[in-house]
Parts: structure tokens; sequence; C-alpha cells
């Protein structure tokens, strides 16, 4: 069963998505700060914390999770594929 090009080949809003998410976890992770990742009305419009909107977007919570959304972000470079990444972003 041959799936196309392996890796992120023809890929780069892919990989773009799964550096980002990656990175974000792992900074988090470091300063011991996943579970702050939430949403909540009081910090982003009382408090104005606006960066909350983008990385809680990107960044996971646990290792775990990380593993899974990683993974699952990796098999949409697929999808990127069939469709371009023109569309596909």
């Amino acid at each position: 069963m041959n799936g196309g090009p392996t890796g992120f080949n023809n890929a780069s809003v892919t990989r773009a998505f799964v550096i980002a998410c990656a990175l974000f976890t792992i900074f988090f992770g470091i300063r011991g700060r996943p579970s702050k990742l939430g949403l909540s009305y009081q910090d982003i419009f009382k408090k104005l914390h606006l960066w909350k909107l983008i990385v809680s977007v990107f960044a996971f919570s646990s290792t775990p999770e990380l593993m899974f959304g990683l993974y699952l972000l990796y098999y949409f470079r697929v999808f990127e594929r069939q469709i371009g990444s023109n569309k596909y972003s």
C-alpha cells in the first residue's frame, strides 16, 4: 500500500501547524503553565491577555494529548496534498 510521498513533501501548511503546536506545547510545558492555556472571558477581555486566543489553538495541555494531536495533524498532510496548499489554508 503506497500512500504517496513520505514526510511533509508538498504539505507546507501542515508542517507549519505541527511545528507551531510542538513548540508552543514544549514552551508552556517547560514553564509549568499548561493548565493556564484555557480560554476565559475574564482573562481575554478584562485582563487583555489576547495572546491566549492564538496560543490556545496551537498548544496541547499534556504529553499524550500532544502525541495524539501531532499524529492527527501529521496525517492531514494527505488532504493538503489532494486539494493543494492554497485551498487547504
